[in-house]
Protein backbone atom coordinates (compact mmCIF):
# COMPACT_ATOMS: atom_id res chain seq x y z
CA UNK A 1 0.00 0.00 0.00
CA UNK A 2 3.09 2.47 0.67
CA UNK A 3 4.63 1.63 -2.47
CA UNK A 4 1.36 2.40 -4.19
CA UNK A 5 0.87 5.42 -2.53
CA UNK A 6 4.31 6.54 -3.45
CA UNK A 7 3.56 5.94 -6.91
CA UNK A 8 0.51 7.71 -7.12
CA UNK A 9 2.27 10.84 -5.47
CA UNK A 10 4.82 10.58 -8.29
CA UNK A 11 2.25 10.23 -10.88
CA UNK A 12 0.94 13.29 -9.53
CA UNK A 13 3.85 15.19 -9.40
CA UNK A 14 5.18 13.98 -13.06
CA UNK A 15 1.41 15.07 -14.40
CA UNK A 16 2.03 18.67 -12.81
CA UNK A 17 5.05 18.85 -14.15
CA UNK A 18 4.05 17.74 -17.56
CA UNK A 19 0.85 19.90 -17.60
CA UNK A 20 2.50 23.45 -16.43
CA UNK A 21 5.57 23.03 -17.40
CA UNK A 22 9.29 23.14 -15.94
CA UNK A 23 9.20 26.99 -14.51
CA UNK A 24 6.61 25.37 -11.74
CA UNK A 25 8.09 25.53 -8.26
CA UNK A 26 6.89 23.14 -5.67
CA UNK A 27 6.73 26.21 -2.59
CA UNK A 28 6.32 29.80 -2.41
CA UNK A 29 9.45 32.06 -2.74
CA UNK A 30 10.24 34.17 0.19
CA UNK A 31 9.30 37.88 -0.05
CA UNK A 32 11.47 40.91 1.12
CA UNK A 33 9.71 41.38 4.21
CA UNK A 34 11.21 37.96 5.20
CA UNK A 35 14.97 39.11 4.58
CA UNK A 36 16.59 40.06 7.41
CA UNK A 37 19.05 42.65 5.50
CA UNK A 38 16.39 45.02 4.82
CA UNK A 39 15.90 46.38 8.12
CA UNK A 40 14.29 49.73 7.72
CA UNK A 41 11.32 47.49 6.50
CA UNK A 42 10.97 45.18 9.90
CA UNK A 43 9.34 48.43 11.58
CA UNK A 44 7.00 47.31 8.83
CA UNK A 45 6.29 43.44 9.34
CA UNK A 46 6.23 41.83 12.75
CA UNK A 47 8.21 38.50 11.52
CA UNK A 48 7.54 37.11 14.83
CA UNK A 49 3.75 37.29 14.92
CA UNK A 50 3.64 37.78 10.92
CA UNK A 51 1.60 40.70 11.14
CA UNK A 52 1.91 43.99 8.90
CA UNK A 53 2.41 46.70 11.27
CA UNK A 54 -0.37 49.64 11.72
CA UNK A 55 1.58 53.11 11.19
CA UNK A 56 0.07 56.44 13.13
CA UNK A 57 0.40 59.44 10.93
CA UNK A 58 -1.29 62.94 10.60
CA UNK A 59 -3.89 64.09 7.60
CA UNK A 60 -5.22 67.71 7.65
CA UNK A 61 -4.63 67.81 11.42
CA UNK A 62 -6.28 64.49 12.15
CA UNK A 63 -4.84 60.80 13.34
CA UNK A 64 -4.63 58.52 10.02
CA UNK A 65 -3.81 54.90 9.53
CA UNK A 66 -1.16 53.03 7.33
CA UNK A 67 0.28 50.10 6.20
CA UNK A 68 4.05 50.20 4.37
CA UNK A 69 4.81 47.76 1.41
CA UNK A 70 7.32 48.44 -1.64
CA UNK A 71 9.56 50.86 -1.32
CA UNK A 72 10.53 51.68 -5.06
CA UNK A 73 14.45 53.66 -4.54
CA UNK A 74 17.60 53.23 -5.72
CA UNK A 75 18.56 50.94 -3.59
CA UNK A 76 15.75 48.40 -3.66
CA UNK A 77 15.03 48.64 -8.04
CA UNK A 78 19.20 49.26 -9.10
CA UNK A 79 19.17 50.29 -12.30
CA UNK A 80 15.07 51.10 -12.66
CA UNK A 81 14.67 53.76 -9.98
CA UNK A 82 17.70 56.45 -10.05
CA UNK A 83 18.39 59.97 -8.56
CA UNK A 84 16.61 61.37 -11.70
CA UNK A 85 13.82 59.38 -12.01
CA UNK A 86 10.15 60.31 -12.21
CA UNK A 87 7.03 58.26 -10.87
CA UNK A 88 6.39 57.19 -14.53
CA UNK A 89 10.20 54.71 -13.31
CA UNK A 90 7.92 52.89 -10.83
CA UNK A 91 6.78 49.74 -12.34
CA UNK A 92 3.13 48.28 -12.90
CA UNK A 93 3.18 44.04 -13.29
CA UNK A 94 -0.16 42.32 -14.39
CA UNK A 95 -2.61 40.14 -13.15
CA UNK A 96 -5.17 37.73 -14.72
CA UNK A 97 -8.19 36.28 -14.34
CA UNK A 98 -9.88 33.59 -16.17
CA UNK A 99 -13.38 34.31 -16.95
CA UNK A 100 -15.88 32.75 -19.32
CA UNK A 101 -17.61 36.07 -20.14
CA UNK A 102 -15.14 38.50 -20.71
CA UNK A 103 -15.58 40.04 -17.32
CA UNK A 104 -15.99 39.74 -13.41
CA UNK A 105 -18.85 37.60 -13.79
CA UNK A 106 -17.73 34.74 -15.50
CA UNK A 107 -14.45 34.67 -13.32
CA UNK A 108 -13.30 30.73 -12.27
CA UNK A 109 -10.30 30.32 -10.42
CA UNK A 110 -7.55 32.00 -8.71
CA UNK A 111 -5.84 35.33 -10.03
CA UNK A 112 -2.53 34.16 -11.98
CA UNK A 113 0.68 36.76 -11.64
CA UNK A 114 3.69 37.19 -13.73
CA UNK A 115 6.15 38.63 -11.15
CA UNK A 116 7.21 37.68 -7.57
CA UNK A 117 9.73 39.51 -5.40
CA UNK A 118 12.28 37.36 -6.38
CA UNK A 119 12.04 38.25 -9.96
CA UNK A 120 13.91 42.01 -8.76
CA UNK A 121 13.03 45.08 -11.24
CA UNK A 122 9.90 43.30 -12.75
CA UNK A 123 7.75 43.35 -9.35
CA UNK A 124 5.51 45.34 -8.51
CA UNK A 125 2.60 45.73 -5.90
CA UNK A 126 0.55 47.69 -8.33
CA UNK A 127 -1.19 45.22 -10.63
CA UNK A 128 -2.90 46.14 -14.10
CA UNK A 129 -5.57 43.68 -14.82
CA UNK A 130 -6.47 41.46 -17.84
CA UNK A 131 -8.97 39.16 -18.89
CA UNK A 132 -7.94 35.78 -19.98
CA UNK A 133 -11.17 34.15 -22.16
CA UNK A 134 -11.40 30.23 -20.59
CA UNK A 135 -10.70 27.98 -23.22
CA UNK A 136 -13.46 25.19 -24.17
CA UNK A 137 -13.95 22.65 -21.38
CA UNK A 138 -11.52 24.87 -18.81
CA UNK A 139 -12.48 23.97 -14.91
CA UNK A 140 -10.88 26.57 -12.36
CA UNK A 141 -7.34 26.82 -11.44
CA UNK A 142 -6.39 24.77 -14.48
CA UNK A 143 -4.12 27.19 -15.49
CA UNK A 144 -1.89 28.04 -12.81
CA UNK A 145 1.41 30.09 -14.29
CA UNK A 146 1.99 33.00 -16.91
CA UNK A 147 3.10 30.50 -19.16
CA UNK A 148 -0.24 28.11 -18.94
CA UNK A 149 -1.83 31.11 -20.24
CA UNK A 150 0.90 31.99 -23.01
CA UNK A 151 1.38 28.63 -23.97
CA UNK A 152 -2.70 27.76 -24.20
CA UNK A 153 -3.39 30.57 -26.97
CA UNK A 154 -5.95 31.83 -24.85
CA UNK A 155 -6.99 35.29 -25.77
CA UNK A 156 -6.38 37.90 -23.26
CA UNK A 157 -7.82 41.86 -22.84
CA UNK A 158 -6.92 44.85 -20.87
CA UNK A 159 -9.12 45.68 -18.59
CA UNK A 160 -8.01 49.20 -18.22
CA UNK A 161 -7.94 48.83 -14.12
CA UNK A 162 -4.81 48.81 -12.25
CA UNK A 163 -4.93 46.74 -8.83
CA UNK A 164 -2.68 47.81 -5.31
CA UNK A 165 -2.38 44.30 -4.17
CA UNK A 166 1.11 43.43 -2.80
CA UNK A 167 2.41 40.07 -2.45
CA UNK A 168 3.29 38.76 1.66
CA UNK A 169 4.60 36.39 3.53
CA UNK A 170 2.24 33.24 3.93
CA UNK A 171 -0.16 33.00 6.64
CA UNK A 172 0.62 37.03 7.40
CA UNK A 173 -2.23 39.20 8.86
CA UNK A 174 -2.65 43.05 8.92
CA UNK A 175 -3.05 44.75 12.70
CA UNK A 176 -5.90 46.64 13.67
CA UNK A 177 -5.10 50.01 14.38
CA UNK A 178 -7.35 50.26 17.63
CA UNK A 179 -7.54 46.77 18.71
CA UNK A 180 -3.99 45.48 17.64
CA UNK A 181 -5.52 42.39 16.63
CA UNK A 182 -5.79 41.42 12.87
CA UNK A 183 -7.57 43.54 11.37
CA UNK A 184 -10.96 42.77 9.28
CA UNK A 185 -9.12 42.60 5.79
CA UNK A 186 -8.67 38.49 4.88
CA UNK A 187 -5.84 37.90 2.25
CA UNK A 188 -6.04 36.29 -1.31
CA UNK A 189 -4.15 33.48 -2.53
CA UNK A 190 -2.96 34.33 -6.49
CA UNK A 191 -0.87 31.88 -8.85
CA UNK A 192 2.64 32.47 -9.48
CA UNK A 193 4.27 29.65 -11.25
CA UNK A 194 2.06 26.60 -9.83
CA UNK A 195 2.56 27.55 -6.37
CA UNK A 196 -0.22 29.80 -4.24
CA UNK A 197 1.43 32.78 -2.90
CA UNK A 198 -0.86 35.42 -0.68
CA UNK A 199 -1.86 39.04 -1.43
CA UNK A 200 -3.64 41.55 0.40
CA UNK A 201 -6.57 43.56 -2.39
CA UNK A 202 -6.11 47.42 -1.49
CA UNK A 203 -7.27 50.61 -3.52
CA UNK A 204 -8.50 49.70 -7.06
CA UNK A 205 -9.20 51.78 -10.24
CA UNK A 206 -12.89 50.61 -10.63
CA UNK A 207 -15.84 49.89 -8.69
CA UNK A 208 -16.44 46.94 -10.13
CA UNK A 209 -13.07 45.45 -9.25
CA UNK A 210 -13.92 46.45 -5.51
CA UNK A 211 -17.06 44.72 -5.54
CA UNK A 212 -15.70 41.87 -6.70
CA UNK A 213 -12.63 42.04 -4.55
CA UNK A 214 -15.01 42.40 -1.83
CA UNK A 215 -15.18 38.58 -0.79
CA UNK A 216 -11.60 39.85 0.80
CA UNK A 217 -13.64 41.94 3.60
CA UNK A 218 -17.10 39.19 3.76
CA UNK A 219 -15.14 36.02 4.86
CA UNK A 220 -16.71 32.80 4.09
CA UNK A 221 -19.33 33.62 7.11
CA UNK A 222 -20.50 36.99 5.48
CA UNK A 223 -17.54 39.03 8.14
CA UNK A 224 -14.21 39.37 7.61
CA UNK A 225 -12.04 37.75 10.32
CA UNK A 226 -12.48 40.06 13.25
CA UNK A 227 -14.51 42.89 11.75
CA UNK A 228 -16.97 43.66 14.29
CA UNK A 229 -20.68 44.68 13.15
CA UNK A 230 -20.90 47.72 11.25
CA UNK A 231 -16.92 48.45 11.18
CA UNK A 232 -16.34 51.08 8.82
CA UNK A 233 -13.15 52.36 7.58
CA UNK A 234 -11.54 48.55 5.95
CA UNK A 235 -13.64 48.79 2.45
CA UNK A 236 -11.36 48.23 -0.57
CA UNK A 237 -11.16 51.78 -1.70
CA UNK A 238 -11.72 53.25 -5.30
CA UNK A 239 -8.77 55.34 -6.32
CA UNK A 240 -8.89 56.22 -9.70
CA UNK A 241 -6.28 58.56 -10.14
CA UNK A 242 -4.19 55.60 -8.58
CA UNK A 243 -3.15 54.98 -12.30
CA UNK A 244 -3.69 57.44 -15.68
CA UNK A 245 -4.72 55.54 -18.68
CA UNK A 246 -3.35 58.02 -20.64
CA UNK A 247 -0.24 57.55 -19.94
CA UNK A 248 -0.10 53.58 -18.08
CA UNK A 249 1.72 55.03 -15.72
CA UNK A 250 1.44 55.47 -12.03
CA UNK A 251 0.31 58.14 -10.06
CA UNK A 252 2.18 59.44 -6.57
CA UNK A 253 1.34 61.78 -3.77
CA UNK A 254 3.59 63.51 -1.17
CA UNK A 255 4.15 62.62 2.07
CA UNK A 256 5.82 65.03 4.45
CA UNK A 257 8.19 62.34 6.23
CA UNK A 258 9.68 63.67 9.71
CA UNK A 259 9.83 60.65 11.49
CA UNK A 260 13.82 60.21 11.17
CA UNK A 261 13.50 63.24 14.29
CA UNK A 262 12.55 62.33 17.95
CA UNK A 263 11.94 65.48 19.67
CA UNK A 264 8.97 65.14 21.55
CA UNK A 265 8.25 61.44 21.66
CA UNK A 266 7.52 59.20 23.78
CA UNK A 267 9.95 55.94 23.13
CA UNK A 268 7.79 53.55 21.32
CA UNK A 269 4.80 55.35 21.04
CA UNK A 270 5.35 57.95 18.66
CA UNK A 271 4.75 57.23 15.17
CA UNK A 272 5.38 55.55 12.14
CA UNK A 273 7.36 53.91 10.73
CA UNK A 274 9.35 54.01 13.41
CA UNK A 275 7.80 54.22 16.72
CA UNK A 276 10.75 56.07 18.29
CA UNK A 277 10.21 59.01 15.66
CA UNK A 278 7.53 61.71 14.97
CA UNK A 279 4.47 60.91 12.97
CA UNK A 280 4.77 61.41 9.08
CA UNK A 281 1.54 63.95 7.35
CA UNK A 282 -0.33 63.26 4.12
CA UNK A 283 -2.90 65.45 2.37
CA UNK A 284 -5.15 63.27 0.68
CA UNK A 285 -6.78 60.20 1.83
CA UNK A 286 -9.68 57.46 0.37
CA UNK A 287 -12.65 59.87 -1.35
CA UNK A 288 -10.26 62.71 -2.09
CA UNK A 289 -9.77 63.85 -5.49
CA UNK A 290 -6.12 62.71 -6.83
CA UNK A 291 -5.55 60.22 -3.86
CA UNK A 292 -3.33 57.56 -4.67
CA UNK A 293 -1.47 54.77 -2.26
CA UNK A 294 1.63 55.92 -3.90
CA UNK A 295 3.41 57.91 -1.98
CA UNK A 296 6.66 60.14 -2.92
CA UNK A 297 9.00 60.72 0.16
CA UNK A 298 8.87 64.42 1.12
CA UNK A 299 12.41 63.94 3.37
CA UNK A 300 12.75 67.16 5.78
CA UNK A 301 15.83 68.54 5.50
CA UNK A 302 15.12 71.15 8.27
CA UNK A 303 12.24 71.59 11.07
CA UNK A 304 11.94 74.98 13.71
CA UNK A 305 14.23 75.80 16.02
CA UNK A 306 12.84 74.13 19.52
CA UNK A 307 10.17 71.60 17.58
CA UNK A 308 8.33 69.21 19.34
CA UNK A 309 6.46 66.17 17.72
CA UNK A 310 2.79 66.75 16.61
CA UNK A 311 3.25 70.20 16.25
CA UNK A 312 2.50 70.18 12.93
CA UNK A 313 -0.11 67.60 11.14
CA UNK A 314 -0.94 69.87 7.72
CA UNK A 315 0.75 69.82 5.08
CA UNK A 316 -0.31 73.51 4.76
CA UNK A 317 1.75 74.82 7.98
CA UNK A 318 5.12 72.35 6.36
CA UNK A 319 6.04 75.50 4.46
CA UNK A 320 9.91 77.47 4.57
CA UNK A 321 8.48 80.58 6.20
CA UNK A 322 7.90 78.40 9.49
CA UNK A 323 11.16 76.69 8.78
CA UNK A 324 10.45 73.56 7.26
CA UNK A 325 12.11 72.48 4.17
CA UNK A 326 12.32 69.53 2.38
CA UNK A 327 13.90 67.56 0.14
CA UNK A 328 11.94 65.61 -2.39
CA UNK A 329 13.62 62.55 -2.90
CA UNK A 330 13.36 59.53 -5.82
CA UNK A 331 11.97 57.67 -3.27
CA UNK A 332 8.01 56.20 -3.66
CA UNK A 333 6.43 53.60 -1.19
CA UNK A 334 3.29 51.51 -1.42
CA UNK A 335 1.00 53.08 1.86
CA UNK A 336 -2.69 52.35 1.57
CA UNK A 337 -4.53 54.01 3.89
CA UNK A 338 -7.16 52.31 6.43
CA UNK A 339 -9.46 52.45 9.56
CA UNK A 340 -11.49 55.30 10.41
CA UNK A 341 -9.69 59.11 10.13
CA UNK A 342 -9.91 60.61 13.25
CA UNK A 343 -12.68 62.96 14.17
CA UNK A 344 -10.78 65.84 16.68
CA UNK A 345 -8.02 67.84 15.61
CA UNK A 346 -4.61 67.37 16.57
CA UNK A 347 -4.38 69.21 20.10
CA UNK A 348 -1.08 69.63 19.93
CA UNK A 349 -1.02 71.57 16.19
CA UNK A 350 -0.14 75.04 15.97
CA UNK A 351 -0.65 77.17 13.25
CA UNK A 352 1.72 79.86 13.40
CA UNK A 353 3.98 80.86 15.81
CA UNK A 354 6.90 78.25 14.91
CA UNK A 355 10.64 79.60 15.64
CA UNK A 356 12.33 80.00 12.69
CA UNK A 357 15.61 81.69 14.32
CA UNK A 358 18.41 81.36 17.30
CA UNK A 359 16.98 82.93 19.78
CA UNK A 360 19.62 84.53 22.46
CA UNK A 361 17.15 85.12 25.59
CA UNK A 362 16.68 80.96 25.28
CA UNK A 363 18.88 79.29 27.43
CA UNK A 364 18.96 76.84 24.77
CA UNK A 365 18.01 76.25 21.32
CA UNK A 366 17.57 72.46 19.63
CA UNK A 367 18.38 72.40 15.98
CA UNK A 368 17.17 69.75 13.94
CA UNK A 369 17.93 68.51 10.37
CA UNK A 370 19.00 66.25 8.03
CA UNK A 371 20.55 66.41 4.26
CA UNK A 372 19.99 64.60 0.85
CA UNK A 373 23.59 62.88 1.25
CA UNK A 374 22.59 62.34 5.05
CA UNK A 375 19.54 60.17 4.39
CA UNK A 376 19.50 56.77 5.80
CA UNK A 377 23.48 57.25 6.60
CA UNK A 378 23.95 56.99 9.97
CA UNK A 379 27.35 58.41 12.67
CA UNK A 380 28.02 61.01 10.28
CA UNK A 381 29.74 63.82 12.14
CA UNK A 382 27.59 67.05 11.87
CA UNK A 383 29.56 70.33 13.53
CA UNK A 384 27.95 73.83 14.41
CA UNK A 385 30.12 77.12 13.60
CA UNK A 386 29.95 80.34 14.89
CA UNK A 387 30.22 82.96 11.62
CA UNK A 388 33.81 83.94 12.86
CA UNK A 389 34.81 80.03 12.63
CA UNK A 390 34.60 79.16 16.08
CA UNK A 391 33.26 75.59 17.02
CA UNK A 392 30.23 75.95 18.89
CA UNK A 393 29.38 71.98 19.67
CA UNK A 394 29.32 68.13 17.15
CA UNK A 395 26.97 65.40 16.93
CA UNK A 396 26.16 62.22 15.02
CA UNK A 397 23.27 61.42 12.84
CA UNK A 398 21.00 59.10 13.98
CA UNK A 399 20.13 55.75 12.12
CA UNK A 400 18.22 57.37 9.73
CA UNK A 401 20.32 60.16 9.03
CA UNK A 402 19.03 62.93 11.01
CA UNK A 403 20.90 64.99 13.55
CA UNK A 404 19.05 66.63 16.69
CA UNK A 405 21.64 68.98 19.03
CA UNK A 406 20.55 71.04 21.99
CA UNK A 407 22.84 74.14 21.22
CA UNK A 408 23.56 76.09 24.68
CA UNK A 409 23.17 80.15 24.35
CA UNK A 410 26.09 80.35 26.83
CA UNK A 411 28.35 78.61 24.03
CA UNK A 412 27.69 81.28 20.88
CA UNK A 413 29.72 84.33 21.03
CA UNK A 414 29.08 87.89 21.64
CA UNK A 415 28.36 89.39 18.12
CA UNK A 416 27.12 86.02 16.07
CA UNK A 417 23.96 86.08 13.55
CA UNK A 418 24.21 82.96 12.25
CA UNK A 419 25.18 79.61 12.94
CA UNK A 420 26.48 77.16 10.21
CA UNK A 421 25.46 73.47 10.29
CA UNK A 422 28.49 71.67 8.75
CA UNK A 423 28.59 68.10 7.79
CA UNK A 424 32.23 67.21 7.25
CA UNK A 425 33.41 70.19 4.91
CA UNK A 426 30.00 70.87 3.48
CA UNK A 427 28.00 73.41 4.71
CA UNK A 428 24.09 71.39 4.99
CA UNK A 429 22.20 74.34 6.80
CA UNK A 430 22.69 78.07 8.00
CA UNK A 431 20.59 79.80 11.06
CA UNK A 432 19.66 82.75 11.88
CA UNK A 433 20.69 84.04 15.29
CA UNK A 434 18.93 87.33 17.01
CA UNK A 435 17.87 88.81 20.49
CA UNK A 436 14.69 87.75 20.72
CA UNK A 437 11.85 85.17 19.99
CA UNK A 438 11.21 85.27 16.31
CA UNK A 439 8.92 83.92 13.42
CA UNK A 440 10.81 85.34 10.52
CA UNK A 441 12.43 84.15 7.46
CA UNK A 442 14.15 80.74 7.81
CA UNK A 443 17.31 79.94 6.67
CA UNK A 444 18.70 80.16 2.98
CA UNK A 445 18.38 76.50 2.08
CA UNK A 446 14.58 76.25 0.73
CA UNK A 447 12.97 73.67 -0.50
CA UNK A 448 15.41 71.60 -3.00
CA UNK A 449 14.65 69.20 -5.66
CA UNK A 450 17.23 66.06 -5.47
CA UNK A 451 19.43 65.67 -7.76
CA UNK A 452 23.09 63.75 -8.77
CA UNK A 453 24.33 64.27 -5.13
CA UNK A 454 21.61 61.89 -3.64
CA UNK A 455 24.46 59.12 -2.96
CA UNK A 456 23.04 58.41 0.61
CA UNK A 457 20.00 57.29 -1.61
CA UNK A 458 21.88 54.55 -3.20
CA UNK A 459 21.82 52.38 -0.32
CA UNK A 460 18.22 53.81 1.51
CA UNK A 461 15.60 51.77 1.74
CA UNK A 462 12.78 53.61 3.78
Amino acid sequence: MMIKSLLFAVGLAFTAASVHGAECLTEAPPTVYEDENISPQNADYDAVNKMFVAHPGWYNDKSISYYKFRVFAPATYDDLITPESSVADVPIQKVYLVTSTGDFDGVMGSPIIEYHHVDDNSYSDFMALHFVMAPDNYTANDFQSHKDIITSGATMSNADIVVNMPIVPTGSTLQHPETKGKAPIDALKVWYNCVEVSTFVFEVTSADAASYFGFTRSGDNGVATGRAAGEQGFDISVAPNMWSPATMKLNAIPIWHVNQFSRGVTPGAGGGPSPDGMRNVVNLDRGDPGYSPLWQIWWAKTLPINYSADEASNSSVLVPSNGFEFVVAPMWVNCPNFGLVGTVNNPMRKEDSFQTKISLSDESSWIMGSDATLIFNPDMPITFFAADGTELGSTQTNVMGAYEYELKTEDIPAGTEMIKVMFKDALIDTIAVEEGNSSGATSSFGLTAMVGSVIGLLLALW
